[in-house]
């Protein structure tokens, strides 16, 4: 990283604080759940949606975060959203009532689903127009690590606020003042960098753009390369002029909504869509979200008989030493996740989805043993012949190496290795649309999973959320291993070679009967999209010929959808 300009390293470690608040945002929901039903008053119901509605205005806001960085620039509406989330905060800090923490809450995701869009937009773009692209896929992995190091950022907050400071009303400040803070260091570093290169030639700011350039180029290249800035200037300028007025650019996952007829025939993609939906699936109903937030409170129902809504009435909090565990936990996510960014070219993405996805899988089943009521010790007996129990050793030991498995497992495969597959799997004409279909349908799933876990205790016992992740974990771990090919190398662009490895996959082969079940019900595409069909593939660029020449712009860059 040593050669890499100054303003070009700031830039992106700005921006990536994008993902930071992303991952605080998810993460600190179980570190302030004790003050926060304890102060409120609220119901488990009601806590499950603070947690809920976070991904709910992701779900809302996420589609539309592309159209907010065309309009008012990638480094300008990642400075918006520092606006919002300066809303939010101060709600979350002044709520006085369950409905203003929702509303904070609900602001809190919408924001984070427009500044993730923008951070990788623009760290994207500038590594782009850094000199050779040396650097570009290491710069913008770093918003996915930052997400992961999200997490540990809010286990440490909660684990000081907790053993330190003790405050009744904690929720505040971690909700509240956490985003503040984070929020405000993005803004003051974001307001000193340039604005894309790319971005500003598109909208005709030809000396800001030159500018720009020269910002994020090495000083030993400014002048001695001058030539070679105009040049990559006039590249940007000569493709923005190419462009006819009417194209939309479908960039960075957002769902298009003004192309509708200019879709194209979803039967020659439904193999990819049914892959698509499966992942965004079961990335969130394996429940990760749940057992990496409620980790203090699964080992204290299991060392301690723990009951969260009886102890924020007499006022028990959780012993400080199990909040140890999310800081553990918080570190192996955040360095498995970094390991596999930079590895997974080596390893391979179906490799890493099999053995992440089969760890997570195992995983759950130790958790839900560890709840099982064969496996615990009787405590004592009352007058009344009434049975006490009380958790095993050996249910501990299950605990442990459960939560840490189902951690682990999605850092090594949902986490970094989907949005992968999913936008090599996608041909480019479609995957910004794709990206946009998986981003809304992940944080929906995510949102109603939220709701499973307090709940499915309270009406079916302590091991029927672990049980019911294990299962539908286990139908996932399932599907990756005879329905999700390895992408690695595939641009999206090659529709032959997409197609040739999904051929290859015995799930989607001619040998197995069930691949032509669907097919006949794929066909709700307008016949408008099927236009100049026989037009030759080396003509069109290799990309899909059911779009017009004149309609959607094309995009190669990485994408990220982020959990």
């Amino acid at each position: 990283f040593s050669s890499i300009p100054p303003t070009l390293l700031l830039a992106t470690l700005y921006a990536s604080i994008s993902g930071l608040l992303f991952g605080y945002q998810m993460g600190i929901t179980g570190g302030a759940l004790h003050s926060l039903i304890s102060s409120m008053g609220l119901t488990s119901a009601q806590a499950e949606s603070v947690s809920s509605f976070f991904f709910i205005g992701l779900m809302v806001a996420s589609p539309f975060g592309g159209y907010a960085c065309d309009r008012l620039g990638r480094r300008s509406s990642i400075l918006y959203t520092d606006g919002v989330f300066f809303l939010a905060s101060l709600i979350l800090f002044l709520a006085q009532n369950y409905n203003s923490i929702l509303a904070g809450r609900f602001i809190a995701g919408c924001a984070s689903g427009v500044s993730l869009i923008a951070a990788v937009s623009y760290i994207s773009e500038l590594a782009s127009a850094e000199h050779h692209h040396a650097h570009r896929g290491a710069l913008v992995s770093t918003v996915e690590a930052s997400v992961s190091l999200g997490f540990l950022v809010s286990y440490l907050a909660a684990y000081g606020m907790t053993v330190y400071l003790d405050y009744e009303e904690g929720w505040r400040l971690l909700f509240g003042a956490g985003t503040f803070f984070l929020a405000a260091v993005q803004w003051i570093g974001m307001s000193k960098m340039p604005e894309s290169p790319e971005w500003l030639a598109e909208k005709g700011f030809h000396d800001k753009a030159h500018a720009a350039l020269r910002r994020i180029t090495p000083r030993n290249l400014r002048d001695s390369d001058d030539s070679s800035l105009a040049g990559r200037l006039a590249e940007a300028e000569a493709e923005v002029r190419g462009r006819s007025s009417e194209q939309v650019p479908l960039e960075y996952g957002e769902v298009n909504f003004f192309l509708i007829d200019d879709c194209p025939q979803i039967k020659h993609y439904w193999r990819q869509a049914v892959i698509v939906a499966f992942l965004a699936i079961a990335e969130q109903t394996c429940g990760h979200i749940n057992i990496i937030n409620y980790a203090p409170v699964i080992f204290a129902e299991v060392f301690y008989n723990y009951n969260e809504e009886e102890a924020a009435k007499n006022g028990d909090a959780i012993a400080s030493e199990l909040l140890n565990t999310t800081i553990i936990l918080g570190v192996v996510k955040f360095v498995i996740t970094t390991f596999v960014l930079f590895e997974v070219d080596k390893l391979g993405r179906r490799f890493l989805l099999k053995a992440g996805a089969g760890t997570v899988t195992v995983s759950l089943l130790f958790l839900a043993l560890a709840f099982s009521v064969k496996l615990e010790d009787v405590e004592s007996i009352s007058a009344s012949g009434e049975i006490e129990y009380s958790h095993s050793h050996y249910q501990h030991v299950l605990a442990l190496i459960g939560c840490t498995g189902v951690v682990s497992g999605f850092a090594l495969s949902y986490g970094p290795i989907t949005w992968l597959v999913v936008a090599e799997l996608s041909p480019s004409s479609i995957r910004g649309r794709m990206l946009g279909f998986y981003t809304v349908l992940t944080h929906g799933c995510a949102a109603v999973i939220s709701y499973t876990f307090f709940s499915g205790q309270a009406v079916h016992g302590e091991a029927f959320p672990f049980w019911l992740y294990f299962t539908l974990s286990l139908i996932s771990f399932v599907f990756i291993i005879i329905a999700v090919p390895d992408t690695g190398g595939v641009a999206g662009s090659d529709v032959d070679d997409v197609e040739s490895i999904l051929d290859n996959t015995w799930f989607w082969s001619s040998d197995n009967p069930l691949s032509f079940i669907g097919r006949p019900f794929y066909t709700l595409c307008p016949t408008g999209c099927n236009k100049r069909r026989n037009r030759s593939r080396e003509e069109l660029g290799r990309i899909d010929s059911c779009f017009d020449d004149d309609v959607g712009a094309i995009d190669e860059s990485p994408h990220f959808s982020l959990s």
